[in-house]
């Protein structure tokens, strides 16, 4: 064949390729196909884009942008290199490839229409997101200060509580008792004892008193605090075996001078008189006092006296009068004259006395002072149970507290003023273990 007709030749099949590509490939980009795919292109960059907002993983709105922004790029990317192939997979199947350089431009088309409607969605999503953040920070705001409010009122609540459950353990309360035709109550402040009520109504009513109780149960200082509540002049005498006439009526010196007594001065002129431990007074000389008591008129070394109307007697016993037992084995049977001068009364331990005295005398170890005061009515309650002939008294408690106060700890309390002097027997059964 000639050159020129082998020229002719390739210009006919040229034009007749190029208006074939050329036509293949307008209507491939107008086909279903190419619009499918951008659909669906932009369909999967919408939904990766939703799936890294809703993920609860990505905490900050930033972290949100940047993976949505990822998933854009990727998907964008994957899908304009499927467009690609299967666009001159198509035209070669139809003996017409798509030039290389019409794909990629086709790919950068589809990936820039990709990534706008990536940043389209990533800008309404930051905006969601910067408005929910305004929104919950707005919340926050909110509940932080309902939060303080409700803090405050708590913490009042909870002050006035501890306030309140502290006082009521230390503080004592104020005791009001209305005595015989008085206008106005008696009104006594002070770590007062449960039968406190009673000892001033029997002494408002005129009548002597006689205490009787266990050692340490606050009977001396009951008479004191009636004193103050009466406002009267306090006079005490304590008694025993060998206390003579001389301390309860007086006597003249050698140079001829009356001495008086604390009886004397209360019985003339009126005053609150404290007999401390009657029933180890020598029977005689509390038989010299039943004409005082009964007929409001005593015989002193300088003659008769008669009572004043403010006079009043409280006397304190261990035993009932009927003499020494297993524990108070010193005492004197008292007369039964004797004890009906009086009316009497029992002073049990006061527990809750017991504790606020206690911890009043320990503010800086209330916990200390409760351990060791549950140890003595341990102890107590022990030793009444077996019938032991040992003591624990609330003073023990009350020394104990004064101890740890100072310093020394539970073990040293306890050993030191609860279970001090106690036999090994005794200890054994009140189960202390050795010493």
């Amino acid at each position: 064949m000639r050159e020129s007709s082998k020229s002719e030749v390739r210009q006919i099949a040229g034009a007749i390729a190029f208006e074939t590509v050329m036509r293949y490939g307008d209507a491939l980009a107008r086909s279903p196909h190419a619009e499918q795919t951008m659909e669906a292109t932009a369909r999967r960059v919408a939904e990766e884009v939703a799936r890294a907002i809703a993920d609860e993983r990505v905490a900050h709105a930033e972290e949100i942008v940047q993976a949505a922004e990822s998933a854009a790029g990727v998907t964008a990317t994957d899908t304009a290199q499927r467009v690609a192939e299967k666009t001159a997979a198509s035209v070669a199947g139809e003996s017409a490839a798509k030039t290389l350089k019409e794909a990629r431009e086709s790919a950068a088309k589809t990936l820039k229409e990709a990534r706008a409607a990536a940043a389209k969605a990533l800008d309404e999503a930051r905006a969601a997101v910067e408005e929910e953040l305004k929104d919950a920070w707005e919340a926050l705001e909110e509940s932080r200060e309902e939060i303080t409010r409700s803090v405050g009122r708590f913490a009042r609540d909870e002050a006035a509580r501890v306030v309140a459950a502290t006082v009521a353990e230390t503080v004592p309360p104020v005791v009001e008792v209305r005595v015989g035709d008085a206008p106005d109550p008696v009104r006594v402040g002070g770590h007062t004892h449960a039968v406190f009520p009673d000892v001033l109504l029997a002494l408002g009513a005129g009548c002597h008193v006689l205490l009787v109780g266990p050692a340490g149960t606050g009977k001396s200082m009951m008479a004191q605090q009636v004193a103050e509540a009466f406002g009267q002049e306090f006079h005490a005498l304590s008694l025993g075996p060998t206390t003579p006439m001389s301390k309860i009526f007086g006597y003249y010196d050698a140079h001829g001078h009356y001495h008086a007594t604390p009886f004397r001065r209360a019985f003339e002129h009126g005053g609150l008189m404290l007999l401390d431990e009657l029933d180890s007074g020598h029977p005689g000389l509390l038989a010299e006092l039943n004409q005082a008591l009964s007929i409001r008129s005593c015989a002193f070394a300088d003659g008769m006296i008669s009572a004043h109307p403010d006079f009043r007697m409280i006397a304190t016993a261990n035993t009932y009068g009927t003499g020494g037992d297993r524990q108070y084995v010193g005492r004197q049977a008292l007369d039964a004259a004797t004890l009906d001068r009086f009316i009497i009364i029992d002073v049990p331990v006061d527990e809750e006395l017991e504790e606020r005295i206690a911890l009043a005398h320990a503010p800086a170890q209330p916990e200390a002072a409760r351990r060791v005061i549950e140890e003595v009515r341990r102890l107590r309650a022990m030793a009444a149970e077996k019938r032991l002939p040992v003591m624990f008294s609330p003073r023990a408690s009350i020394d104990a507290a004064k101890l740890l106060q100072a310093g020394a700890s539970v073990e040293q309390a306890i050993r030191w003023r609860v279970a001090r002097g106690m036999s090994a027997a005794h200890r054994s059964a009140l189960e202390l273990g050795e010493e």
